[in-house]
């Protein structure tokens, strides 16, 4: 049976989406081959996962250990440096696999895999690159930081294969690397987790939104929703909605606030378990998504498995995921009237014809079952697998 190590470069604790896919990827694959699964000690702000959620999600996989860094802190800012004798212990379990896949994190990680690569050269490295390409803006530091890694990144040639979770990731990795080992595998998602297929939602008085995620405006374009939602409210005094969000971050205080002004309207539950999140999805109608940047959404692909219409901001994932599809509204440009109208017009559509709302809901469902299932990515991956064994 073929060995397969998988590597997370943060620690598996902070449980965000790249974490989160290691897991299931991991426990997904455990059935046909011989697994590890590792991260490393790496943090970013507070842990999601508890290390007995981790292991249920495993289903009985055990991680193997993790590879150490030093951080240091020079102007604000952390730098991760690995220890030697972790760094060896890392290629000898390397040596012992013949299929490594790890995340794209950043350069300094990426070297150290790609070193190994010329050790160990029988194995066979997939590079999975969850994190966004490239910005919208022609001019960027984020830009020319990953321009560099990529370029840097395609000497290594031999026995190197790229996985990319959209097309329009794939088509920009074509201008780094050979076209033929570049590889386009969804991103899917447990449905079993979420709304069987033949559930309802029950029958409500009120429309309801909800936001899930990270409470920032950099990234995620929290503060304009604010604003966006502020505008409504006082626009449509009487409105039968409700509006929650579900998260943690710096706009936490922001959000408290705009829920002390409407507190009829809008419910704060701060952060939710990711084992408990599902309820949260389900008892909501409409997905608020506001996102300035996103390489393929999880939490769209959640939301639609939930029975959920979106209201989207035009990123890059979410234009390829949901693009044509009638239960997604779009949002033309990320400024809080923009964002006011779309919820205006999903609401009035409720107003207006409840079972259109309804018809809407089930498609997304439907939608997401036929083209986003985690089976269907396992079965991308053995066949991966499978053919780079040959």
């Amino acid at each position: 049976m073929t060995n397969v190590l998988i590597f997370n470069p943060l620690g598996l604790e902070n449980g965000r989406g790249g974490e989160i896919s290691a897991i299931e990827l991991a426990s997904g694959l455990q059935e046909f081959y011989n697994i590890m699964l590792m991260d490393t000690n790496i943090f970013i702000g507070k842990k999601l996962l508890s290390k007995e959620t981790i292991n249920k999600k495993l289903k009985g996989l055990k991680k193997i250990g993790r590879v150490k860094f030093v951080t240091l802190t020079i102007f604000n800012k952390n730098f991760n440096f690995p220890y030697p004798w972790d760094l060896f212990k890392l290629y000898k379990l390397i040596k012992r696999n013949e299929i490594i896949y790890l995340s794209y994190s950043d350069i300094k990680q990426s070297l150290i895999f790609m070193f190994f690569s010329l050790l160990h050269r029988k194995g066979k490295f997939i590079i999975g690159y969850r994190k966004p390409l490239h910005s919208d803006k022609l001019f960027s530091l984020y830009n020319l930081k990953y321009r560099i890694s990529l370029l840097f990144l395609s000497f290594f040639k031999r026995n190197i294969y790229h996985h990319a979770l959209s097309e329009n990731a794939k088509k920009y990795l074509e201008n780094f690397y050979n076209p033929k080992k570049i590889i386009h595998i969804i991103h899917g998602i447990k449905l079993n987790k979420f709304t069987s297929a033949e559930s309802k939602k029950e029958p409500e008085n009120k429309l309801k939104f909800v936001y899930i995620g990270f409470l920032d405006d950099v990234h995620k374009g929290v503060a304009v929703l604010l604003k966006a939602i502020e505008i409504f409210l006082e626009e449509c005094e009487k409105a039968q909605v409700i509006f929650e969000f579900c998260g943690m971050g710096p706009l936490k205080s922001a959000v408290k606030e705009l829920e002390q002004r409407f507190p009829e309207d809008l419910q704060f539950n701060g952060y939710i378990d990711n084992e408990k999140i599902a309820r949260y999805y389900n008892q909501n109608d409409v997905f608020l998504f506001s996102s300035r940047v996103e390489p393929f959404p999880r939490a769209i692909m959640e939301a639609l498995a939930s029975k959920l219409i979106i209201i989207s901001s035009k990123t890059i994932g979410s234009v390829e995921l949901l693009k044509g599809r009638n239960f997604a509204f779009f949002i033309d440009d990320l400024n809080p009237r923009a964002i006011k109208e779309k919820i205006s017009e999903v609401y009035d559509i409720w107003l207006e014809n409840p079972q259109k709302i309804k018809e809407l809901q089930e498609a997304a469902r439907k939608f997401v079952v036929q083209n986003y299932s985690m089976a269907q990515e396992i079965n991308m991956f053995k066949e991966l697998i499978e053919k780079i064994s040959k």
